[in-house]
């Protein structure tokens, strides 16, 4: 019973682990802008994943609604044999520098893609991409996104995180936009002894190294327990035995005492009986003469 127990504890121990290590990556729909970061004032070149969870229901329209408070002079949907665009034009207060066009007055306010037709099997999330630019001076534009499925049903990607929501349900796309870099100048001669500023790479590989210590020890711990477990399950069992006789004399005597011998089925008579039987033969009825014999 003790070994069924131990057995079941160690495949619920284990299942857990490697049910949370494989399991902490899965997650449902949504929609991602990639690169998460352009410069103001440049050019960039978008593309926006939209993934299903719907199925067998598929993505049959998506609309990417543009930030009205971070218009941008120009923006082009990429061609994709899958996915016909439409944009709708809004006008703006100020006219803005373009890169092929001069001053406009008109930008993109949101494009719409149809699909073709049902995607092939395993075809996987939707990509498309937008080139588009130049790019506003602000911290950020976030984008919203509406998509529709083939039976009809419509999520609204346009929640922007916050400090009280940061995860939401339907998060939005955002782009983070930094400004342009500054003209480069005389390189100061770094102190004896001071350590080079941290890098992209330097913080990818810190990134890298905890997630590979993270995964050995949840290793390591499955291992430990496995090997704990076997070492249980194999331990030597000893059999039930009677209780051990001891060579230990009886009222004080040191030696007069007799054991049996291992294995015999005759227990060994005390030594002070046998002389307590005596000293009754010797001193009942006068029989003296017999202790002469």
């Amino acid at each position: 019973m003790r070994r069924r127990a131990m057995c079941w504890v160690v495949a619920l121990v284990t299942a857990t682990i490697a049910g949370t290590t494989l399991g902490a990556g899965a997650a449902t729909a949504d929609v991602t802008v990639t690169p998460g970061q352009a410069v103001q004032g440049d050019a960039a070149k978008l593309t926006f994943r939209v993934t299903e969870d719907r199925a067998p229901a598929y993505t049959t329209k998506v609309e990417l609604l543009m930030p009205e408070s971070a218009p941008v002079a120009e923006t082009y949907p990429m061609s994709d044999p899958q996915w016909a665009p439409r944009m709708t034009m809004r006008k703006v207060d100020q006219t803005l520098g373009g890169i092929h066009h001069g001053q406009v007055t008109e930008v993109v306010g949101s494009i719409v893609w149809t699909r073709a037709g049902a995607p092939p099997a395993g075809s996987g999330p939707a990509e498309l991409v937008v080139s588009l630019g130049p790019m506003p001076q602000t911290d950020q534009m976030t984008f919203a996104v509406v998509q529709t499925y083939s039976d009809g049903h419509v999520t609204n990607w346009n929640q922007p995180p916050s400090a009280e929501v940061p995860q939401p349900d339907f998060p939005a796309p955002v782009l983070t936009l930094a400004p342009p870099a500054a003209a480069p100048g005389p390189t100061a001669p770094a102190a004896p002894g001071a350590e080079p500023p941290n890098s992209d790479a330097a913080a990818d590989d810190a990134d890298q190294g905890i997630g590979s210590l993270t995964t050995g020890l949840v290793v390591g711990l499955i291992l430990g327990l496995t090997v704990a477990a076997w070492l249980y399950l194999r331990r030597p069992r000893s059999a039930a035995t009677g209780t051990d006789r001891a060579d230990t004399p009886s009222n004080g005597s040191d030696g007069d005492a007799s054991s049996a011998e291992p294995g015999s089925d005759t227990p060994a008579e005390p030594a002070a009986a046998s002389n307590a039987a005596s000293g009754e033969r010797a001193t009942s009825g006068g029989r003296a003469w017999r202790l002469r014999e």
